[in-house]
Formats: C-alpha cells, structure tokens, sequence
C-alpha cells in the first residue's frame, strides 16, 4: 500500500521519492542542521568508542572521511550525561582571517588576532549555555567578565607619542609581561631600580603597544566561569584545524596548552589532516617545546583514513559502507515507502538497487575510502542509471560515475606540477608494473608532492611500517592510485593488478611485518622513486 499522493514505481529507482531522498543526501556532515539526523546517519566503525573520553585527542583523516561527522555526533553522545557540554568550533570561521592568513604581517600581531578570534568565539558560545531557557542563568556574570577581559586585556595594535624625564640617578621598578616573541609565545619579567635627582633631560619617542595574552588569567576566568555555569565538563571540538597557517599552528597549540589544557572541566578534540598538522615546534639545545608534545599533552592515535581501507578487510568495509548508504538514503525518505520495495535493512536496499553485489563492491572501491567521494559517485551512477532507463544501477553506471567524479572533483583542481607529478607515478606504476600499488620509503613519505597528492584523495594510503626481508631496516608506506586513474583500462588487457600486495599475510603479533609479492616480483620493481618529481 502506498502513502497518500505517491504511486508506487516498477523498481525504487523509479520511484519519485528514492530520487527525492538521494538528491537531498548532504554529504558535508556541516551542512546538516539537524544533529538527530547526524545521529541516524552514522555507522560505528569502531572509533567513537575511543573517543567517548574525557581525553585530549587528535582525529586525523582527510577531507571527507567524516571527521566532523564524527565529532557532532560525539557531541550529542557526551551531552546526554549531566552537566557535560560541548562546544563546536570551525576554524574557517573565525573572523580575523584577513590578519592571520597574511604572511607578509609579522607573527606576533598573527597569533594574538587568531587566538583573539578563538577566545571570542569560546565565550559567545559560553554566553548561550549561560542564557538557555532551561538554566538559572547562573555564570552570566562571570561570563561577561571573560568578555570584558578579553576586551580589555588585549587591546588593538596602536601607538602613542611619549614625552619621557631621563634622570642621572636611579628608582627602583619592577613589572612582568606575556606575549609573543618572533620565536614564539613567551612570559617575561623585568625587575629594575631607578633612582631620581634634580638633573633630568626630557625625550619624546613614540611607543608601540603591543597585544598581550596572559594564559593563567585565561585559565582562570574560563575555570571560575565554568564552575558558576554548574559545568563539570566542556567537550571543546575544534575542527578544521589545518587552516590555519602552518606557521602559526605551533603557537596556537601553545596557547591552548597553557590556557585551556590545564583546566580539568575542558576537554579538547581536534579534527585535522596529519600531513598538514605542524603541532609543535621544537627548541634548540633542549629547550621546551612549543606546541603540544603529543602524547603527554594530546594523543594523536587514530586516523579515520584506517577505518576505510578496502583492501584491509573487504568484508567489514563492504559492510560499513552499506550502512552508510542505507542510513543516508533512509533518512530522506519514509520507512514505508521503503518497506513498499520490501526494503527494511541495508542488504535489502543493496538487492533493490544494485543489480549484483559486484556492482556495490565496485562503488566501494570506487569511492577509496572517502565517505564523500563515495556518496557523490553513488548519486551520480544513480541518476545515469535512471536517465538511461534502467530499474538498477549497474557496473556501467558505477564506473561512468566514478570517471566523471575524478575528472570533475579530483583531477580538475591540480596544479600543472602536481597534474605531471601524477602522470608520472601512472606511467611508472600502471604503465611500466601494471599495478595500482606502489611502496614508497617512508623516510620520503613527507615529500611535498606526496602529501599533496595524497590530501587531494588522488594517491591513497594503503598500510604503514611495512619491511623488506632483503633490507632489513628499511620500512616502507605502501600507496594505491586513484580507482579514476585507470577506470577506463578495466576489463583491458593493460587493466592493472587490484592486489599487488596480501594485506593479509601480515602478522597480527606486533613482529615485523614484511611485504609479501602476490606474484613474486622483485621488491625492487614496485618501489617508488622521489626523483621522478625532481625536475618538476
């Protein structure tokens, strides 16, 4: 039985409320207003588990591997215990970025306009579970004092003309300062003594007063607002940390590790993209570091990335990903519409849409292991499956898709450098070994054409740490190309080789893991070599 004004089709992809529901499918987790739906929407992959703490912590993964999916859901998860909070926190969005994202500006003025920024936000956020209906409005005034600290405390970058008594003899003075040096934040103290006599010579120069920021004060309006709000814990989520300028990312760190960290209500999360992240900055001759020493500070043990890998566990990613699917598409459409279908769980959905369950795999596969890029190719397949009149996706649609999202989404935005540097890895890897897979030496694997590569999801992680036998010592990252790279060699006989390298051969003991050859080759033919971008 249908519902009232809709008929049912001759399949779902017929069916004008399936089209309605992929069309809606929000595939940036920030551009779903509804945390209810964010909740539906995600599948355990077995991180939230590790992140359900009261933790430092850094989530690495890259752009569209959910990362901020998975720190609002963690948000409304914490927020169901008493008296715990969160906070969200795009860093895109603070305010300043005309001052902090301009290198030619020195660093000090930089650092105190992002961290300025960041304070403002943090206390207009404090203000609204201040002032929420349902409190007492308790902490409002210890709130307002934080505004005006940071109002007053940090005034803007000005100067003033000065007329100055220099005397012969000598007073006694003393004061201390915090702030920002060009090599990094710092606290000072100045103790001195002057004394006057009668002979005095009057100077004029012209002052600089330069913003300041003193962490403990920070510390303690945030922990005496906090406590006079009733909050036993904040649950501070900072996402997109990477756009913040490299340069600057150390001293941000730094001020959040002597202002924020040592409070023991706030907890901070990071969401950031690890070949990007420059979180500390180490001192000559053993002095302290500046930035957060992971580990002792903040841990930074999970990537995203690792959760999605295909080639790690076929099954289990298979079966994340249906869900996925699933839980997207159901969230934009009535239960019974699907239930019509005889659509009730996710390997339902898959038989009523798919033709085969190699056509599902081949959009896993597809989409690498980026959530984002997995949905997108998914709605495209689906609307050229529709257009062409067809009552299922099918592998032609799927691998349609998938061509015209990594000419569209992937390709289209390379540089000429980085268009060549790929060019090259294709001919050496797929043209010359005939496979998708390559190790790279991971003392190389900070390479900057690597990186960026890798950011823009065209070169894909596939294990770490793994060692030749007949180089002991040498440890190597094994990459994957793009499945667009070579979605047009498929079923040719130039189709490159899906598994160069058994995954699963690897010993779950924590002994050395070494790279076994599925079809024996010499380790030297799949090793990658960072000259070919030196001309580049």
């Amino acid at each position: 039985m249908t519902s009232e004004g809709s008929q049912m089709a001759d399949s779902l992809l017929e069916d004008a409320r399936m089209t309605r529901a992929v069309s809606s499918i929000a595939a940036r987790s920030e551009r779903q207003p509804d945390a209810e739906v964010l909740r539906e929407t995600y599948v355990e992959t077995g991180v939230m588990p590790q992140v359900a703490n009261f933790g430092h912590q850094i989530l690495y993964g890259r752009r569209g591997t959910g990362k901020t999916h998975v720190l609002q859901v963690l948000a409304a998860e914490m927020e169901e215990q008493d008296n715990v909070f969160s906070i969200y926190m795009d860093i895109r969005l603070l305010g300043s970025a005309h001052m902090f994202t301009d290198p030619t500006q020195p660093l000090a003025p930089r650092c105190i306009a992002l961290y300025k920024d960041f304070l403002s936000l943090l206390q207009g956020r404090l203000l609204d579970i201040a002032t929420d209906p349902d409190r007492n409005g308790s902490g409002l005034e210890e709130v307002s004092a934080l505004a005006r600290f940071i109002t007053e405390k940090t005034a803007e970058v000005t100067s003033r003309d000065v007329r100055s008594t220099r005397a012969t003899g000598s007073a006694s003075s003393a004061g201390a300062q915090a702030g920002v040096k060009a090599t990094g934040p710092s606290i000072s103290l100045t103790i001195g003594a002057q004394s006057h006599d009668s002979q005095t010579d009057e100077v004029a120069f012209t002052e600089a007063l330069r913003e300041t920021i003193v962490y403990s004060e920070i510390y303690q309006f945030l922990d005496t607002a906090l406590a006079a709000m009733g909050v036993d814990r904040l649950l501070l989520l900072i996402d997109e940390w990477t756009s913040i300028p490299t340069d600057l990312q150390p001293f941000i760190a730094e001020f959040l590790k002597r202002s924020v960290l040592p409070s023991k209500r706030i907890t901070v999360k990071i969401g950031s993209l690890e070949y990007r992240s420059r979180f500390n900055l180490p001192q000559d001759e053993g002095g302290n570091v500046v930035g957060f020493e992971l580990g002792p500070d903040i841990t930074a043990n999970l990537d995203l990335d690792d959760y999605y890998v295909y080639e790690r566990n076929p099954e289990r990613v298979e079966e994340i990903f249906a869900a996925l699917l699933y839980r997207h598409v159901a969230s934009g459409i009535e239960a019974q519409a699907l239930e019509e279908y005889g659509v009730r769980d996710a390997t339902g959905f898959r038989s009523r849409v798919f033709t085969e369950r190699a056509t599902f795999v081949e959009l896993v596969r597809a989409g690498e292991g980026v959530v984002r890029d997995f949905l997108g190719i998914f709605g495209a397949a689906f609307f050229k499956a529709t257009g062409s009149g067809r009552k299922k996706i099918d592998l032609h649609s799927v691998e349609e898709a998938a061509r015209d999202w990594y000419e569209t989404d992937k390709s289209a935005s390379l540089a000429d450098a980085q268009h060549a540097a790929l060019q090259r890895i294709i001919r050496d890897v797929i043209g010359a070994r005939q496979t998708k897979m390559f190790m790279l030496s991971r003392e190389h694997s900070d390479h900057p054409m690597i990186q960026s590569l890798f950011d823009l999801r065209l070169l894909h992680l596939i294990e770490r740490g793994y060692s030749d036998k007949e180089n002991p010592g040498l440890r190597y990252n094994i990459y994957a190309l793009d499945y667009g790279t070579y979605v047009d060699l498929k079923r040719t006989k130039v189709e490159p080789s899906g598994v160069l390298f058994d995954v699963h051969e690897a010993p779950d003991d924590g002994s050395e893991r070494l790279v076994p050859l599925a079809d024996k080759r010499s380790i030297r033919r799949v090793i990658l070599q960072p000259t070919i971008f030196d001309d580049l």
